[in-house]
């Protein structure tokens, strides 16, 4: 065995006991902060070099993707659609106050407008980077290391925040409310599935779509619930299961990122990532003065970061997982389809 497969022996195991212990002391997202410590005290502490296979991490995500989508029933989306005005307005507020937000970010690091704009969207780091890659104002790596760090602010603040505000009701019991996959599916549907999201993943990749593993098996799912009204979950040991997987992932991320970074940098990014945070828990209490949504979902919803760390949030603290998906899913093809254009187009003239 050589040694980067006995690292990622040591990291998995030691995974599970933190997440165990973590458990047992009633932290709060132990299948998630395990193996991100886990990762942490390999590298750092037992100063092993561990590269965590993409594969893994991918799977991790196609499983959450799966969960994801099998919230979305007819019912759901329907109070979805009732929902669309202030799913748009969510958006463009976050957007502005990120770049808000980048003005600020401009001057304590002292960056370029360009560096700063790009650091500053928030769930769009594959866009981000590719734009700051070809324009030839913005610092690659700020841009990067802005964008990747935000994980371990989402990490740590938003289920922090998400908890004060959550039911306390026993998480694994409401995942497992509806029956099981394995109890609704025969082998010709789980089979049918499984290739449904295979094709659609290959396409999205293709395409450059944000996140492919996580929308590829949402819209599988979602298309799946619609044509047949059947509605089922994963159990909660396959949610575990994606927490350890992609929680090493994101800790062995974190032990690279820490190695780039200097104090001015640090304080430029904290500055910006709790800024993002902070300005996304005020957006809601706004919003909660016209609307009658659990404060929890709204904030989950509006909080800036990745997908696939928010919904794991969602799901240890009880929350909304169609509505949440719904609000980051249309922010991520909003910018995709909108925000990152215009902001290509107008960096373009600038630069010209």
């Amino acid at each position: 065995m050589n040694q980067n497969k006995w690292s990622i022996l040591i990291v998995s195991v030691l995974a599970i006991a933190l997440g165990l212990i973590l458990q047992s002391i009633h932290m709060i997202l132990p299948w998630l902060f395990g193996p991100i410590l886990a990762s942490l005290i390999v590298i750092k502490l037992l100063k092993k070099k561990v590269i965590w296979p993409v594969w893994l991490g991918n799977l991790g995500l196609l499983i959450l993707g799966v969960q994801m989508g099998s919230t979305f029933t007819p019912v759901v989306l329907n109070d979805i659609k009732q929902e669309w005005l202030q799913i748009v307005l969510m958006s463009v507020f976050i957007l502005i106050i990120a770049l808000l937000v980048s003005v600020i970010f401009k001057k304590i690091a002292g960056v370029t407008f360009e560096t700063a704009l790009l650091s500053a969207i928030p769930g769009a780091l594959s866009q981000m980077v590719v734009m700051a890659e070809e324009n030839k104002k913005a610092d690659l790596l700020i841009v990067t290391l802005t964008q990747t760090s935000r994980i371990m602010f989402v990490v740590i603040l938003v289920p922090i925040i998400s908890a004060i505000f959550s039911d306390k009701s026993d998480k694994a019991e409401q995942i497992t409310k509806a029956p099981s996959i394995f109890h609704v599916l025969n082998i010709q549907g789980l089979l049918i599935i499984l290739i449904g999201i295979i094709v659609l993943f290959i396409i999205f990749n293709r395409l450059r779509i944000p996140v492919p593993q996580l929308l590829a098996p949402i819209f599988i799912l979602l298309t799946w619930n619609l044509s047949t009204g059947q509605v089922f979950t994963l159990n909660y040991e396959f949610i575990i299961f994606a927490q350890i997987l992609f929680g090493i992932r994101i800790g062995v991320q974190i032990a690279d990122l820490i190695n780039n970074l200097n104090k001015k940098t640090i304080f430029a990014i904290a500055f910006q990532n709790i800024s993002l945070i902070v300005g996304a828990f005020l957006l809601v209490f706004l919003f909660q003065l016209f609307i009658n949504d659990n404060i929890n979902d709204l904030f989950l919803s509006a909080a800036p970061g990745g997908m696939a760390q928010i919904i794991v949030v969602a799901l240890e603290t009880g929350g909304d997982v169609a509505m949440i998906s719904s609000y980051h899913i249309f922010r991520i093809f909003f910018i995709l389809l909108i925000i990152a254009p215009l902001i290509k187009i107008f960096l373009t003239k600038r630069t010209r």
